[in-house]
This record gives C-alpha cells, structure tokens and sequence, in this order.
C-alpha cells in the first residue's frame, strides 16, 4: 500500500464545444500589457488618494482587494466580552457584501455556535467546499468547485493563518483554537493573495492582543472517552507598545474502529453474530499545539506582528474500512437474496445484522501510528506610509511526518507493511503595497511573493513474507523494505497586482494579473533494504532502478477581470472572467524518469453572481454560478501496488452553483440554508496506464451537491438551540464511476446556557448514526469512512 489519495465523478453527455474560447486570449496575452496598465495606475493613485484621505478616513467598505481585515486598534476597546452580543454589525460583513467574489464567512459567535473545532469542520458550513480525508491528517485535500488537491501536486485549495500561507497536509488538517473569524474564497486568487491557489483560499485570523486583556478557556468533554482543552489569553506588556498572546489546545480521543484480532462463531454459521475474544481501537487520536504571539507598535505608523506555533500529533492507525463491506451494499445483497429464496430470507437477515454490527470493524494483523509535527515561525509588519501601506509577511514552516505506518495487506496475514516518512520546510516572503485610504475610488494591491521549498520522502512498502522477498529480491531475507527515496525543491518567485476602480460610487472594474516563474528539481532512486542471506546483521542494499534526477522551469501568466454594479446600498450584481492554475510537478514514487513529471494545470472560468441584504439585515442572499474548463487537470494513477503517477487529464469542464441566504423572523431566531452544486465532467481523457479513454464520464472525488440548513434560536436570557441538516451527493471515486460514495445526510443539534463569562452546552453530531464514506484508495477496495455518532458537554469560561 502507498499512501496517495485522489479525486473522481460522473456524466454520460459529454460537452463537446468549449465557450471560453473568446476570452483564453485575454488570459494568454502573459498578462504584461494589462501589468504595466496596473502598476501605472498603482504609482499615480497616490494624489487621488491623499484628496480622499482627507475627505473620510474611514475604513473601506468597497469592492477592491480584500483578504485581510482591517487592523484593530490596540488602544480600543473590544466588542462585549459575551458572545450573546447581537445587536453589532461585524464591519467585515459589509465589506464582503460589496466585493465581487463568492465568499462566506464565518465569526466568532459563527464559529461557536457551529461547533467549528479543526479544520475539517469547516467545510461543513460552507457550500461547494469539501474536505477528503483520507484516514489521516497528514493526508487532507481542500476541494472547492471542483478544483481539488491531490498527491504530489500543490494545493489547489490553500490555508492563510494570520496572513500566512500553509500549504503542506499537516496545516490542512489541524486543530483551531484562540479564532477571530474565518472567510472561504471560491475561485481562482492567484491575482489576490501571494501564494497561488487554483481553487479558493480558506482564510483563517486568530484573536489579536490589544490593551485589554481578553482570553477564554474551553473543556470539552464527549463519548469515545474525548477529552480536548483549549485556551487564549491576550494582555498588554506596554500600554499602547507591546502587546502578547498564548494561546493552545491538547485534544484526545478514543479510536472509532475495532481491530478484532480474535473471535469464534458459536455454531460455525456466518449468519450468527460472532463472540468476539479481543478488539483494539487503533485509530484513536491524541496531540498538542500551540501558539506565542508578540505584537509591537512603538508609533502611530509601524506594527510587527511575531507568532510562533507548534503542533505534534499521533493518529493511531489509518482510519480505513473494507468498502465491499458498506452498509449499502449489503443491503442490495439482503433483498436480492430474499427475492431469490423467500425461505432464507430470515437467515439473510440475521447476516445483515452480523454485517450491520461490523461497520466499522477490522481484521488486522498490525496496527498502524501515524506521527506528525509541525512549526511555523513567521513575523508580519506594516508600515502606513503618506499615501499606501507597505506589509510584509515572513515565516519558516517545518512539517515532519515521521513515520506512518499500516498494515497494507488489510488482514490477519502478516504479508506486508507500508511506512512512509516526510520531511519538509518552507521558507517564504511575500511584500506587497495596497491602498491606504479605504474610500478611494482606486483600490490598489501589487506585490513579491517568494517560496522555496525542500522535501525528504522515504516511502516504503515493506515485504514480510519470505517466498516473495526471496524471488524478487536476490540475495535478501525478510523482512525487506521496498523504498522510493525522493528529494524535492521546489522555487517560486512571483509578482502580482490586484486593482479596481469604482464610477459614480455604482460601477466598478476589478483588474488583476500575476507572473510566476517556478523552478523544480526531482531526485529519485529505489532501493530494497533489508537482511543478507549470508545474515550479515548490517543489511545489504540493492539499487532496483538507477537514480535519476529532473529539472524544469516554468512561466505562468495569468489574469483576472471583474465587472459589478450595485444599483443600491445592499445589492450587488457582478460577473467575472479568470485564469488560475495549479503548479507543475513530480511523483515522487515512479522510477521511470519519463513518467515523473507532470505539467501544470490551466483553468479558466466565468462566473455571475448577485449578493443583496434587505429589511435591515434580516434577510441575506447569495448566489453564484460558474464555469469552468480545465486543461491537463491532475489525476492520480496506480502503476501497480508500490508506484503512482500523475496523469494529465486534457479537457475537463466543470460547471455548478452556490447559494447562501437567511432569514431572521424574529431577533431571536434565524434561519439559514446553504446549497452547492458541481457537475464535473471528463471531456477529454486517455488513461495511459490503463490505455483507457473516459470521456464522458464524471469527474472524481467531487461531491454533486452539498446541503446545510439550520434552525438557530438565542434569547436575552441566555438560551440558545440549534439545529442543522447537512447532505452531500453522491461522489464517485474512480475514473470509470464504478466506485462511489451514496448521498447522505446527518442531522447536529446543539443546546446551551450562556453568560456574558459562563457558557455550557450540550451537543450531538450525526445522530442518525449515518454510515458514509469521505475517501477511497485505488486498486484496495479501503475506504475512510465519517464519523459516527458523537456527543458531549462543552464548558466554556470567558477571563
């Protein structure tokens, strides 16, 4: 087994004419007339701005740049200490209201009141946006429209953490703590923030320190013996200077699988519930993290903002199950058979409940680990010049995942193990000017970003059976260790400028572009490592395939152009054309050289949209179509059980919706419903491995459509209820549609007591116990299946 997870769907009626044929000139012109247009504007906006200035030095509620909230001043006073506080209007709010990109955004009291504890709940509120996990937080994929990450290639979804990009597996699967709000960005913002991602941004600000001391502390405490404890606490050192922040969180948890590695039949018939003699949960979870914050501002113009964090993890085992043992399955069998044999029919049922009990139940001769650590060293800093703000943003990011490891036979035979180990760090720079007065008709962004990034990967399946070893590798004895020995580095430096200009206060053309140049180099050799027949206790090494080492370049020029109108204050109608991409790169576990190399992803889309708030804020909606054709899209392909590659799908189009809205009846009550749809289609593609053309066919690893509604009621008193509904369609996980996931639902309630500094809640998860899956593993027939039902008591104390 190797540990690589990827992305499929499904559609008979192939679309056979593209239609954004007009506008791919645009986006092909390498962007540098359109930059030299922008940075020409960027230098002579500073008069205009300084008149502006004068006029309303307010902060912006425009259209222009957005990603980054306006900075707080550390000499006010926070909003209310209780978060039952609901007459405010979040000024961020309005701000998104006007800007003409689909976004959601969630606050603190958002954040509480759904229960958002870790990254993979976030997807849970937000519409087109999913999570695949794949058993193993060191193994997460973003996917937002479609525009999914998968092995080896770069996130084409990317977390920002206080203004700094994370784009390894470990930041996109971790836990949350110390949160001041988190917004979701669907679509291409190569033009937008410094690091380029195809598919969307999930942007995530943590409480800033000010002059008054804040923090909270949170227990929570739940069934599978779930324990987690979080905390913040921000003060001043220096009244108006120098500020702190710590903050952090140790969570733990039982295992939801059971590792059965002993039990009998009473009379020997399979459709008789079996004793169990010993079981094991092997995928329980436990870690710690952190965060240290110092925040300096010695004048009314410079700030520097220094945040050094820490997480370490231990997984258990992979969260994997038998997917030919799903619930639905056996269903379909239940009433074939009772069809076919009436008279059996009760024997049938008394399997289905046997099989029914064993959801999630495994037979394992060995139980897997899976450790993980990661530091981020990072310091950010502004500097409010007469007419612009300059910032900086730089960090250090160290992620090790050392080791995994599993029990890649799934059975009780001790035939084979796959260990995986990781180890990479990132260094990054991004500086960039935007518009200072926030009014201005012209909203200016342009920057520098720059990464470097090197990677160390031992993957290896290790061979314990004794016939195998000794007919494919000469001259061993098991235990042997089948290893691809990868180093990668990976350069990027680029320059992108995001603009608008606003007419009449009604009108306003968004213009944006970005040139990159990515430098990446590939190492490679397999060995098997293991004992010598002749027992020498050091081992010997064979070279199975002869190290080779790849270099490659390359340009990417992509632009943006936006065009909206708001007829009035709380409505928004706008209509965009972009080009994103995800970067080139390398598999890392294929010793063919001309085979390891695959080439970048180009995506073009159009979208619409309107954004309205009416009946002073009771009632919201948003709504966004788009479309999307991909050329050369990633899929990941299994040459066979110990190398993959990446394969360049040539035409892909993507199509779909998004729909946020609520509604307040009352001003205790709300009611909200999110919805998004995505038809995924491969218009063009040859499978090379399996010499296999599946055009027509859906796109993998892309949910059809996503649901979440929610009844939320909060009174002066301090009661507060809610109660959601989420569904998710069917996502195929193979190429050929063959494999999928069924469409289910889950149902969450929330109950709770609240006090501007005592809170306490009761909540439950999935209580209809669903059994689903989130993510599959090619040519296995293992799946990672949802949570089951959970539920707990959560106190939270306000300091």
């Amino acid at each position: 087994m190797t540990f690589l997870f990827e992305n499929r769907s499904h559609k008979k009626n192939s679309i056979r004419k593209p239609i954004l044929s007009l506008f791919r000139t645009f986006f092909s012109l390498k962007a540098l007339v359109l930059s030299s247009f922008l940075i020409f504007s960027v230098l002579f906006s500073a008069p205009l701005s300084a008149q502006n200035q004068e006029k309303n030095p307010q902060t912006q509620t425009g259209t222009g740049t957005g990603g980054t909230d306006p900075a707080p001043n550390p000499t006010s006073k926070p909003m209310e200490g209780g978060i039952r506080v609901t007459g405010k209007k979040d000024p961020r709010d309005r701000e998104i209201l006007r800007t003409p990109n689909s976004i959601s955004r969630l606050n603190e009291q958002d954040i509480q009141d759904a229960g958002i504890n870790r990254t993979n709940d976030i997807d849970k509120q937000v519409p087109n946006f999913s999570i695949i996990d794949s058993g193993s937080r060191n193994f997460t994929y973003f996917n937002i429209r479609g525009m999914r990450s998968i092995a080896f290639s770069e996130p084409a979804v990317g977390l920002i953490l206080d203004g700094i990009p994370l784009n390894d597996n470990v930041a996109l699967n971790t836990e949350l703590y110390g949160l001041e709000n988190i917004e979701v960005y669907r679509g291409s913002q190569a033009t937008l923030f410094g690091k380029n991602f195809q598919g969307g941004v999930v942007e995530i600000r943590t409480k800033k320190p000010t002059n008054v001391p804040e923090g909270k502390i949170t227990y929570d405490a739940g069934n599978y013996k779930k324990q987690e404890t979080s905390i913040y606490y921000n003060a001043p050192i220096i009244h108006d200077k120098l500020f702190f922040g710590i903050a952090g969180k140790s969570t733990e948890r039982e295992g939801y699988l059971s590792n059965i590695t002993g039990f009998y039949y009473p009379n020997n018939r399979p459709y008789e519930i079996p004793v169990e003699i010993y079981k094991t949960h092997p995928d329980g979870r436990k870690g710690k993290a952190g965060r240290f914050r110092l925040y300096f501002t010695p004048n009314d113009i410079f700030e520097a903002d220094l945040q050094i964090s820490a997480e370490s993890f231990d997984d258990g085992s992979l969260n994997l199950v038998n997917y030919l043992g799903a619930k639905s399955e056996r269903e379909k069998a239940l009433l074939q058979g009772c069809v076919a044999m009436p008279s059996n029919c009760s024997k049938l049922y008394g399997t289905y409940i046997n099989r029914v009990n064993g959801d999630r139940k495994v037979y394992w001769d060995y139980e897997g680990k899976s450790n993980v650590t990661g530091n981020t060293y990072s310091l950010a800093t502004t500097t409010k010049l007469p007419h612009t703000n300059l910032k900086t943003a730089s960090a250090i990011r160290k992620m090790d995942i050392d080791p995994i490891t599993a029990d890649s036979d799934f059975t009780t035979t001790d035939q084979n193990r796959s260990i995986y180990v990781e180890k990479a760090t990132t260094f990054l720079n991004d500086i960039y000017v935007e518009s200072k007065d926030k009014h201005d008709p012209l909203q200016f962004k342009a920057g520098i970003y720059a990464s470097n990034k090197i990677t160390n990967i031992d993957q290896a399946r290790e061979h314990r059976s004794q016939v195998y070893v000794i007919n494919d590798f000469p001259g061993l004895s098991a235990p042997t260790r089948e290893k691809n020995l990868s180093r990668l580095h990976d350069k990027n430096v680029s320059f992108y400028t995001h603009n608008s200009y606003t007419f009449a206060e009604k009108f306003t053309i968004t213009l944006g572009a970005r040139l990159e140049r990515q430098e990446s180099r590939l190492s490679h050799t397999e060995q098997a490592v293991g004992i010598s027949r002749a027992n020498n206790p050091l081992g010997e090494t064979l070279v199975l395939s002869d190290p080779y080492t790849i270099n490659n370049r390359y340009n990417y020029n992509v632009s943006r152009l936006i065009f909206d109108y708001k007829p009035i204050d709380n409505l928004m109608f706008f209509i965009g054309f972009s080009r994103g991409y995800k970067n080139a790169g390398y598999s890392t576990v294929v010793n063919v050289p001309n085979r390891a190399a695959f080439k970048p992803e180009i995506n073009d889309t159009i979208e619409a949209g309107i954004k309205s708030e009416f009946f002073k804020g009771k009632f919201g909606l948003k709504y966004t179509q788009f479309y999307t054709e991909t050329q050369d899209f990633h899929v990941v392909r299994a040459i066979n059980l110990s190398q993959y590659i990446n394969l360049n799908a040539e035409l892909v189009t993507i199509r779909g919706y998004e729909l946020e809205s609520f509604i307040k009846p009352q001003k205790d009550t709300k009611i909200g419903l999110s919805a998004g749809y995505t038809e995924g289609i491969f218009n063009k593609f040859h499978d090379s491995v399996l010499n296999r053309d599946f055009n027509g066919k859906w796109v993998h690893f892309i949910p059809k459509y996503d649901i979440v509604s929610y009844l939320q009621y909060r009174n002066e008193y301090g009661i507060f209820f809610r109660g959601e509904f989420q569904a998710v369609g069917q996502m195929y996980f193979a190429a050929d549609n063959t494999v999928y996931s069924d469409p289910y639902y889950v149902i969450n309630s929330r109950i709770g007591y609240e006090t501007d500094t005592i809170s306490a809640y009761l909540y439950m998860n999935n209580i209809n116990d669903r059994y689903y899956f989130t993510s599959y593993i090619d040519g296995t027939f293992q799946a990672v299946p949802g949570a089951p039902k959970t539920y707990g008591f959560m106190l939270t104390y306000k300091i």
